[in-house]
């Protein structure tokens, strides 16, 4: 849970470890990725063409630490590997954590407030991860790829919408967090940060008008035709199979939203 102390970290993420094929293709991907984000603005107005040289070479010394820090490991249910972006360091720092018991929690993710660039890179990852995870551990369930990828598609937009919105109307240098577990064929999604009680008011209009309507989409064309169109949540909850959503406003201070949503098969 986010809390008022404050640290150097961009972005600071928990994830489940499936197996070595994710950590080497997907999770190893994205810390370059995000690395590569974050040198360029710190350094390009310093070191120009020049940049694009380092980072080529920065990325190839981490993939090769990681790549071999991944092999002499043993991978269980328990295995979350941690990874933090730090504002002064260049440089992601990782970490593997072995828990006593198997969770139904994929990702635990930290944020500071952060541009476009870096939520897309996130959903790319956060993409690849759940088609792999869910092909490979719930493929059962699904009639078909192309069900799954539909399913992950769904899913990504809607966390994509909502740290949108925490990282929009967060305030102070403190996280925003977004959890996301996977039990019994249910997405579940939550979102906290930090908000001022007007942010927090509007908020709650919208949502206390989605749960009380019984028309969605004149909602939804009341929302487009405003001024403050706060389109995301709405857009969500009338095109996704959301059975279950709620919001409460933690000590005054905290922002906190939870989705259950239906995988469909």
């Amino acid at each position: 849970m986010i809390n008022e102390k404050v640290d150097s970290n961009i972005i600071h993420f928990y994830q489940k470890v499936l197996d070595k094929t994710t950590l080497i293709r997907f999770t190893t991907d994205f810390t370059l990725r995000i690395f590569a984000l974050f040198y360029r603005k710190q350094h390009d107005g310093l070191l120009g063409r020049e940049s694009n040289k380092i980072i080529q070479s920065i990325q190839a010394t981490l993939f090769a630490r990681i790549n071999d820090y991944i092999k002499d490991i043993d991978i269980s249910p328990h295995n979350i590997i941690e990874i933090k972006f730090e504002k002064d360091n260049a440089i992601p720092s990782v970490s593997l954590h072995h828990e006593e018991k198997e969770s139904d929690t994929l990702l635990n993710v930290f944020f500071k407030k952060i541009s476009w660039d870096e939520i897309n890179e996130f959903r790319v990852f956060l993409v690849r991860y759940l088609q792999y995870y869910l092909s490979k551990f719930h493929s059962p369930f699904f009639k078909t790829e192309e069900q799954i990828k539909k399913n992950v598609s769904n899913l990504s937009y809607i966390i994509q919408e909502l740290l949108q919105n925490a990282n929009a109307y967060s305030y102070g240098p403190y996280d925003y967090e977004l959890e996301l577990k996977y039990s019994k064929n249910k997405f579940y999604v939550t979102v906290s940060n930090f908000a001022d009680e007007n942010n927090v008011k509007i908020l709650k209009t919208i949502i206390d008008e989605i749960k009380s309507t019984k028309d969605m989409k004149t909602l939804l064309l009341k929302y487009m035709l405003s001024e403050d169109k706060h389109l995301g949540i709405i857009s969500c909850v009338f095109n996704y199979k959301i059975t279950d959503f709620n919001f409460s406003y933690i000590d005054n201070k905290i922002a906190h939203i939870n989705l259950t949503i239906d995988a469909e098969s």
